[in-house]
């Protein structure tokens, strides 16, 4: 065995390299980390924002599904629309005539900047009952602008958030809730449906 001799131990070069690649180790970990906080927080944000979307959509579809076409109004024909109907749902039949409920209405309404979807039991009446199936709904469908085009090309123009225009017993709904995301910017997402209603 050898003893070391008084020259044994690290140079400073060595030592400078060895920090370098630790520092960027360090980094590396860092930068992966973060990116993927964010992404969980982008993911998150997405699945609350189709959620609601959907969920939104879904309780328009079955509210209409299960109205009158006959009672159904106003309508409105693309490329004109409407953002508020009104109708009647079916509630069977007694002694051979339809029994149909107490008139009801899905609508959008303005609220400062954006708007909001509500649902009306006896809409302007006294014994008139609401609910909001959600506030973030924007005040044009997504893509569009106040300007007398159909600027996203779905047949309709200058339709708000919530919109809807009829053919014959199909409803064409078109629906846009948009929230604040991670960056804080505005972010869209839309639905379209045709929904059938009852004869």
């Amino acid at each position: 065995m050898q003893r070391p001799g008084p020259n044994a131990g690290f140079t400073l070069l060595e030592i400078m390299i060895a920090l370098t690649i630790m520092a960027l180790v360090a980094v590396n970990i860092t930068m992966v980390t973060r990116t993927g906080s964010q992404a969980a927080r982008s993911g998150a944000f997405w699945q609350t924002l189709n959620d609601e979307a959907d969920q939104t959509l879904d309780r328009i579809t079955l509210a209409l599904m299960s109205s009158d076409a006959d009672n159904l109004y106003p309508i409105a024909i693309a490329p004109l629309y409407t953002n508020e109907v009104t109708y009647s749902v079916s509630l069977g039949v007694e002694n051979g005539e339809v029994i149909t409920s107490s008139p009801e209405s899905i609508s959008w309404e303005q609220q400062e900047d954006r708007g909001r979807v509500r649902w009306f039991e006896n809409p302007g009446l006294p014994d008139e009952r609401s609910v909001t199936w959600s506030n973030w709904v924007p005040m044009f469908f997504a893509g569009e602008t106040f300007n007398g085009e159909d600027d996203n090309e779905n047949a309709v123009v200058d339709e708000t958030g919530l919109a809807f225009d009829m053919q014959g017993e199909l409803v064409n709904v078109h629906l846009t809730i948009e929230r604040q995301g991670p960056e804080g910017e505005w972010l869209p997402t839309t639905r379209s449906v045709q929904v059938t209603c009852r004869n």
